[in-house]
């Protein structure tokens, strides 16, 4: 009888605490609170006076429906004095806490930018005057060609710490070390016979006027400069008016070959060689071993970046009460190798991953899930945008719901718009985001209420995702090299690299969400096999993986390409496309790879088939093989892998085209023009699925400028409402029906009418069998 009774009340609780949670959400739908709201970056680029702050932070409130701001001090520009009072002075923390107390009465929020203007790190300048050997530093190299027997006598002066001169055989890339033929910056060596290429290595000092983003000490310097000093000031709003701060471009920016003190040492410890024998590497190649050279050197550079400032800014923010937030350079880019290291890393500290969806709309769109998926791999629910920078300044409203559709479909679930500006005569990045534009001020309130509602479902929850792309992190560290020659390093790829582009595909075309997992994670027991699914074993952001999607790969490691084995082995499903690896990660494993692909895929990476393969085990698990990428030919495969899809939207054609992104050696406002023609009309249908609290919450978005008609069939037996984001309102769903497979297996099925540029949610409860 206890039993009985403890068995009933511990119902009761739960059916009271589902109803409660209903009531709850219901309720911040159709009314969000301001948690939920978007914020604007401020940009103060003029006087601060206690009226004029206040003024604008109410209206940002009242007027533009926003959450809250983001305070970016700026620089004096064009005849603009930029911020005034002075950055960091006792009248800039008076007008500062102006803004917080008008914050506080409004109970918004005011995010705080960690510098002035951007890239973060440098204090206006003031970081390089004070530690001008803290700032950021590079490798450099000086060669000579010296052949047959004859003396090279060079002045290879270079200014900065001397890492030593190597004389390398350009036919067989013997390596050897004859920096003690150095004396007084001159080179003095007489080659052996054969062709030889003398190269001298200094890192440069103090390059640019930001801290050394890969030296703790050197960032412990600049957060004293900087975040202490708000500590001291303003730290009673911390926590409450003030719950993160805000870092921007934090990466290698224009300084791809950006170096620090420690790494010759870490190269050393990991690899087990001398790492002034392997620096050529990466200029050249010198053969076999210019892949796990190149590999061992970026991937202690990504990590350095990870744990210099992105690690020190977030602990500092976690012994403060907040949460720390920002974005490297080059987020969304072909490759991030130059820019900031690897994206998947690069987040592992902070608290609330952001993407950088800037320049326009539609521009880097296929690299935006790099972050979501980095948010899922740290079991961080939160991920933030920064979006609209440098669109254009005759943007209207549309293009504000299209960007945003677009990043709320991959994850996002937290906007920074770009933004507001102090003084609306003189903005430098446009468009103006405030009720004093014209074009965007009438409908930025409508736009807010609905960013609101659709933040309010996506906020919290785990995303379903049942399809897991390979991040091709080490085939794009293998490839890329210091040849300045480039015209621009972020689009250094293999020709064949095709990530980008099914990343977009199966978002907008054939409407099948998926997240990257990074390779050397799927190698550890963070990732476990059960039942022929790939499972991400986090608390928040747990996935099941029923397929691994190998993009073009020429490099992988050998405990990667096991743990794939496996999976397939025990009923996984696997597609690799373009290119199968054959190099390996570590030094003289090639051969272990190389079986491993013919065990997986029964093919020799050195002689791909030109059509399709296929090969199934006795366990059910199907190993692909695809020569292309192509629309046709990856939804054929994943129709025919028999995983009934989590959500089914039926064909719609002629409603998405992939735009690369890449620069193609023109200019970057000549590549967002491109962009901006060849989307605008454009867009994508896309959905996301995220289960709270035993609720299915499915977001569907037309940024299109074509309406849409057609059927969506979930896996699972539903009882649908329409939740209305434009204006709150919650219906019944007309027209569910239920259906079931060969197997038994049930399914809803409804209709989905959408005009152009509209969204919509379905809101789902499980019925019981």
């Amino acid at each position: 009888m206890k039993r009985l009774i403890s068995t009933t009340l511990l119902s009761i609780f739960v059916f009271a605490a589902c109803i409660t949670f209903e009531q709850n959400l219901n309720t911040e739908f159709k009314n969000p609170t301001n948690n939920y709201r978007p914020t604007a970056f401020w940009h103060i680029n003029g006087e601060m006076t206690t009226k004029g702050v206040r003024e604008q932070v109410i209206d940002a409130y009242q007027k533009d429906g926003f959450g809250g701001v983001a305070v970016l001090p700026l620089g004096p520009y064009r005849k603009n004095p930029g911020t005034l009072p002075e950055y960091l002075s006792k009248d800039y923390f008076d007008r500062y806490e102006d803004i917080l107390k008008c914050s506080k009465e409004q109970n918004t929020q005011v995010i705080l930018y960690d510098d002035i203007d951007f890239p973060s790190g440098s204090v206006n300048g003031k970081f390089r005057e004070l530690y001008p050997e803290m700032t950021s530093k590079r490798l450099s190299m000086r060669e000579f060609d010296v052949s047959d027997g004859k003396t090279l006598k060079q002045n290879i002066s270079l200014k900065g710490k001397n890492l030593g001169t190597v004389a390398m055989n350009t036919k067989t890339f013997e390596v050897f070390d004859i920096s003690d033929h150095v004396k007084d910056s001159t080179v003095n060596w007489t080659s052996p016979e054969g062709s030889w290429k003398v190269m001298s290595f200094v890192m440069e000092y103090n390059i640019g006027s930001e801290v050394d983003y890969l030296d703790p000490n050197a960032v412990d310097k600049f957060i004293a400069m900087t975040y202490d000093q708000y500590a001291t000031k303003i730290s009673s709003y911390f926590g409450n008016t003030i719950q993160y701060s805000f870092f921007d471009d934090v990466g290698f920016y224009t300084q791809p070959r950006t170096w620090t003190e420690a790494m010759t040492d870490l190269y050393e410890k990991r690899t087990g060689q001398k790492a002034l024998l392997a620096l050529p590497a990466l200029w050249y190649d010198i053969g076999e071993n210019t892949t796990p050279i190149r590999i061992a050197f970026f991937d202690i550079r990504a990590e350095l970046m990870r744990d210099g400032y992105v690690r020190r800014v977030a602990e500092w923010n976690a012994q403060h009460n907040m949460k720390s937030m920002g974005h490297p350079p080059g987020n969304y880019e072909p490759t991030g190798v130059g820019a900031h290291g690897d994206i998947l890393k690069y987040y592992k500290y902070t608290q609330v991953p952001l993407m950088d969806a800037i320049h326009g709309y539609g521009y880097g769109r296929p690299g935006y899930k790099l972050v979501t998926s980095a948010a899922d791999l740290y079991d961080r629910p939160l991920v933030a945008a920064e979006i609209y920078g440098n669109y254009d300044p005759n943007m209207d409203s549309t293009q504000m719901y299209q960007s945003a559709m677009e990043v709320f479909t991959r994850g996002v679930n937290f906007l920074v718009l770009h933004g507001m500006w102090y003084d609306t005569s003189s903005i430098k990045i446009p468009p103006l985001i405030s009720h004093y534009s014209k074009l965007l001020g009438p409908a930025l309130h409508g736009y807010s209420d609905w960013a609101a509602r659709s933040m309010t479902l996506l906020r919290e929850g785990r995303r379903i995702s049942e399809i897991a792309v390979l991040w091709p992190i080490n085939t794009l560290e293998a490839w890329f090299g210091f040849d300045e020659r480039k015209v621009w390093v972020f689009d250094d790829v293999p020709p064949e690299t095709d990530y980008r582009k099914i990343s977009d595909m199966l978002t907008g075309e054939i409407r099948r969400d998926f997240t990257f997992i990074h390779p050397e994670y799927l190698a550890t027991n963070l990732y476990t096999i059960e039942n022929g699914k790939l499972i991400l074993n986090n608390t928040n952001t747990r996935q099941e993986y029923g397929i691994i999607i190998l993009p073009s790969l020429r490099v992988e490691s050998v405990a990667t390409l096991q743990k794939i084995k496996a999976f397939c082995e025990q009923g996984g499903k696997v597609i690799a496309t373009g290119i199968l690896p054959s190099k390996s990660v570590e030094f003289g494993k090639d051969k272990e790879v190389i079986a491993l692909v013919k065990s997986i895929f029964n093919i020799d990476p050195a002689n791909l088939p030109t059509t399709i393969s296929k090969e199934e085990n006795r366990n059910k698990g199907v190993a692909v093989f695809l020569p292309k990428a192509d629309k046709v030919s990856l939804e054929t495969i994943l129709s025919d892998l028999e995983v009934a899809p989590d959500v089914q939207i039926k064909d719609v054609s002629g409603l998405y085209e992939w735009y690369d992104g890449t620069h193609s050696g023109i200019n970057i406002n000549g590549a967002i023009s491109e962009a901006n023609n060849r989307l605008n009309t454009m867009g994508m249908l896309s959905y996301i699925h995220k289960e709270m609290n035993g609720k299915q919450i499915y977001f569907f978005a037309n940024s299109t400028k074509k309406p849409v008609d057609t059927w969506v069939t979930l896996r699972g037996k539903l009882k649908i409402e329409k939740w209305n984001p434009y204006n709150g309102e919650i219906k019944n769903w007309e027209n569910v029906t239920y259906i079931k497979n060969e197997t038994g297996q049930e399914f809803t099925r409804f209709p989905l009418r959408l005009d152009e540029v509209k969204s919509i949610f379905a809101i789902g409860d499980i019925l019981m069998k």
